[in-house]
């Protein structure tokens, strides 16, 4: 595990900024504006507004600083940020890592938010980034140990001794709407021993 060590306090920390920026964007995804286009993606895929809200998909707005400005309003050092995987190095300081894209909270088993999945709502031209982008690796965040939806099948899971994998976020919400409670998803990552072991 080549990852640096974090103390408890700064473990803390960065869950805090992850818990309060899955809020922010949950808020913006009933914002005005370009936020629409994340809400017609859903609708097309016949997930409501009760079912976004119940997986607590959100919106990142397309402007490079808006969750930035948010968190360091309440107190959060670009450091923080950058260390929980929110922003990363721009041309002139530290940008939002997501911009203009749906996003869905990845909870850990204990259901603390320790990374975000986006999905890219713009065209190729418009944004060449790749059509989904996770939280990279970070102090709290290990793809190969997470597995989206675990906080919310576990018990079924548990009971019915059985999982269902499936690859991705939308997928795992479909699953659970048609009665498959124990749908879990890779991060976009492949399925592996990490996995297998949760």
């Amino acid at each position: 595990d080549s990852s640096p060590r974090i103390s408890g306090s700064e473990r803390k920390r960065v869950l805090e900024a992850n818990k309060l920026a899955a809020a922010f964007y949950k808020e913006q995804l009933n914002g005005p504006g370009p936020a629409q286009v994340g809400r017609e993606f859903l609708k097309q895929r016949g997930f409501d507004r009760a079912a976004a809200e119940s997986f607590g998909v959100g919106y990142a707005p397309d402007e490079w600083d808006a969750l930035s400005k948010h968190l360091k309003a309440k107190g959060f050092t670009d450091a923080e940020l950058e260390m929980a995987g929110l922003t990363k190095e721009g041309q002139r300081g530290f940008i939002d890592r997501f911009r203009n894209r749906l996003i869905w909270p990845i909870h850990e088993i204990s259901g603390d938010v320790v990374g975000f999945g986006a999905r890219k709502l713009a065209s190729d031209a418009e944004d060449q980034g790749p059509k989904y982008l996770n939280t990279p690796e970070t102090p709290i965040y290990k793809k190969s140990q997470v597995l989206y939806g675990l906080d919310m099948a576990k018990k079924d899971i548990a009971k019915s001794r059985q999982a269902v994998i499936v690859e991705g976020y939308t997928d795992v919400m479909a699953a659970h709407l048609a009665g498959i409670p124990t749908a879990v998803a890779t991060c976009g990552t492949a399925f592996g021993a990490d996995h297998i072991r949760i």
